[in-house]
């Protein structure tokens, strides 16, 4: 489906400096449209003066509205935009003067009650119309103040000093409309106070600010006395385009504010304000408990390497045989399932990246072989299965310790070769050797056993063992013969 940006290089001349100042524009407009209770339906002149295409649209979250269906590419010729045509030539606002109205997208509309024109350095690029339904013969004091503000913030847009070169910080959390406004005038003083406003005010910590009084003082004192004030938030409550936040000992608030100038000067700012206080207590829980989860990984490993450790010791005082070496592979599970909790200790989320893992299961595999005085094979890895759910590296992780134990250990082999596959959620982990060989029918060892049911009952997955005397099968990895390796044990599974 193509987007709006693309209808306007499509069907307009305009270039790429002006569809940005558009783009901008249109990710701002909201507020525009929940002021003015109005949808709001930007026009750009074809490429042919024929009439003019839709590029955006976007409905207020205040009133009803006015424009149903989606009129977005919809077409409207010349004689049929009577109103858009003359806020071109005249470069100002135009108000509708009653003529018909026009069909957009399905379904007829009235004409725009206004034209705003959209000048980029000295020539109009596009109009904005706006379509209301509000009877503006019984407003309440709450949609004066809002209709205000946006007349004069509809005049800026015409001059070319809407939208705001003022960079967001605060993403998700940046109030809207509803949330709160705050009408300062050109001293920072409050005007007016939208009874959401005054909610979130009292929450932070202001009582019942009077109007007339300095919203920046009002939150000054309201804040902590032992912890420095941001001078720039201080000046966002004062009047000067920017997002803050404020925190108190009984809440935290959000503060967006836009400067309102009319033709003659300073008209003061609007200030959006939103409680965040409730968000916020839930992040530091999520925070405090991510952070607790972390530690009981940081716990269980350190737990597990004293198991092992006393497994390590209790082997060294045995003599040579099946039951120091079964006491070594011992250590080396211990040891895999502690890797697994440190990487998770260290993680932010309930994910690893399973390149780590693989690293360190095999300097592990290579330390359990050296104690049993084998001789370390050349090991080859290639691929990657990337990041993992920790119910899934677990397991597979246990599974390549159990697999690179016995190429070491077991089949007296000279190169072991580790490959991994992922497609989507799809993955595949083989490995290869050079070694022995064995009989994979019979073959009754406790690690192809264990393998063989960590990827059955705990990946969901199949285990395909291939040794001696069949068909040579791809192993990747430079310089190797695939006729070379003797046995392969291949892994796959569906996350």
């Amino acid at each position: 489906m193509a987007t709006w940006e693309s209808v306007i290089r499509t069907r307009t001349e305009l270039s790429g400096e002006e569809r940005d100042y558009l783009s901008a524009l249109v990710r701002e407009w909201s507020l525009l449209a929940d002021l003015s209770f109005s949808d709001l339906v930007l026009f750009v002149r074809t490429w042919d003066a024929a009439g003019w295409f839709v590029a955006a649209h976007v409905r207020p979250s205040t009133a009803p509205t006015a424009v149903t269906e989606d009129p977005v590419r919809s077409f409207l010729p010349r004689s049929h935009a009577l109103t858009l045509e003359r806020a071109l030539v005249a470069g100002e606002i135009v108000r509708g003067a009653g003529e018909r109205g026009a069909r957009l997208g399905n379904r007829q509309v009235p004409e725009p009650i206004e034209a705003i024109p959209i000048p980029y350095r000295g020539s109009v690029v596009a109009v904005v119309a706006r379509y209301s339904q509000i009877d503006q013969r019984r407003l309440g004091e709450l949609e004066k103040q809002y209709l205000s503000a946006g007349d004069i913030l509809f005049g800026m847009l015409s001059r070319g000093e809407l939208p705001l070169a003022t960079p967001g910080t605060l993403g998700g959390d940046v109030p809207r409309v509803g949330d709160g406004l705050i009408r300062l005038d050109a001293a920072g003083a409050i005007r007016y106070a939208s009874p959401n406003a005054r909610s979130c005010l009292r929450r932070f910590g202001i009582v019942d600010p009077a109007d007339g009084t300095l919203l920046a003082e009002e939150l000054s004192r309201s804040m902590p006395r032992h912890e420095p004030v941001d001078p720039d938030d201080l000046r966002v409550a004062s009047g000067e385009a920017g997002e803050a936040e404020f925190t108190s000992a009984a809440g935290i608030i959000t503060m967006r504010t836009l400067p309102l100038r009319d033709p003659h000067g300073s008209s003061g700012a609007v200030v959006l304000v939103r409680d965040v206080s409730d968000t916020r207590r839930q992040e530091r829980a999520l925070l405090s408990k991510d952070a607790t989860i972390r530690e009981i990984h940081h716990r269980v490993k350190n737990n597990l390497q004293t198991v092992g450790a006393l497994l390590r010791l209790q082997a060294r005082r045995m003599p040579a045989g099946e039951g120091r070496a079964a006491l070594s592979d011992a250590v080396a599970r211990v040891g895999t399932i502690a890797l697994v909790h440190d990487s998770l200790s260290r993680s932010p989320g309930e994910e690893i990246d399973f390149t780590d893992i693989s690293g360190r299961v095999l300097t592990m595999a290579r330390d359990a072989a050296a104690a049993q005085e084998q001789p370390s094979p050349r090991v080859t890895m290639a691929g990657s299965l990337g990041i993992l759910p920790s119910a899934a590296a677990t397991p597979l992780a246990m599974v390549l310790a159990e697999l690179l134990l016995n190429a070491m250990e077991h089949s007296h082999a000279e190169h072991v070769v580790v490959s991994c596959e992922r497609d989507d959620d799809r993955i595949v982990l083989r490995v290869a050797d050079d070694g022995v060989g064995f009989d994979a029918e019979s073959a009754t060892g406790l690690g192809l056993q264990i393998a063989r049911t960590l990827v059955t009952e705990q990946l969901g997955g199949t285990m395909v063992v291939r040794s001696g005397g069949h068909p040579p099968w791809p192993v990747p990895g430079e310089g190797l013969k695939h006729d070379e390796m003797a046995t392969e044990v291949a892994i796959s599974c569906v996350l």
